[in-house]
This record gives C-alpha cells, structure tokens and sequence, in this order.
C-alpha cells in the first residue's frame, strides 16, 4: 500500500468518526453502556476472521504468532504495547519460519 492510500483510509475513518460525534445525538441513558461495549466483540470478530482463510485452514505461521503475541500483551490494556507484541511476534515468526 501507498502513503497517500494509508492517509486516505486514515481520513475517511477519522472524518466518519467526527461526523458522526458531532452529528447524531447522544444515545438514550439505557443504550449507552451497550454501546460503549459494542467495539471489543467486534474488534474480536474482525481478529477471528483474520485467523481462518477462506477455505478453511488457518492463517499463515506469522500472523497466528502476531495474534498469540497481541493476546499475550492484553493485559497490560495499553494499545501500544498490544500493537507492539504483534509487530513483534510477527517478526519473530518471520524470522523463525
């Protein structure tokens, strides 16, 4: 991928983002803890098609290493250490394999 492909997927997501915190109103009382939890289980779902290819098998060496990598550095809750143990298990991976 390009650099101005990565800036113009990063501004359309920013700019939807914005759009939609300046735009739609805030949530009733009652849905917004539901809401607030909506992005995990997704981000998970995301995480578990990335894991499983199209027919079936797993995903190569590297990315089940960054995915294991990533789950490892979870606790810490911090993104960029989660971001970080991937990027490093998927090195390592592809160091190894």
């Amino acid at each position: 991928m390009s650099v101005w492909l990565i800036a113009a997927i990063a501004l359309l997501t920013y700019s939807t983002r914005a759009s939609a915190l300046v735009f739609l109103p805030a949530p009733p009382p009652r849905l917004a803890p539901l809401l607030e939890r909506v992005p995990a289980p997704l981000f998970a779902g995301f995480a578990a098609l990335a894991l499983v290819q199209s027919d079936g098998t797993w995903a190569p060496v590297p990315v089940l290493a960054a995915a294991g990598a990533a789950v490892c550095a979870a606790p810490s809750r911090s993104l960029p250490v989660i971001i970080g143990g991937g990027i490093a298990g998927y090195a390592v991976a592809t160091l190894i394999v």
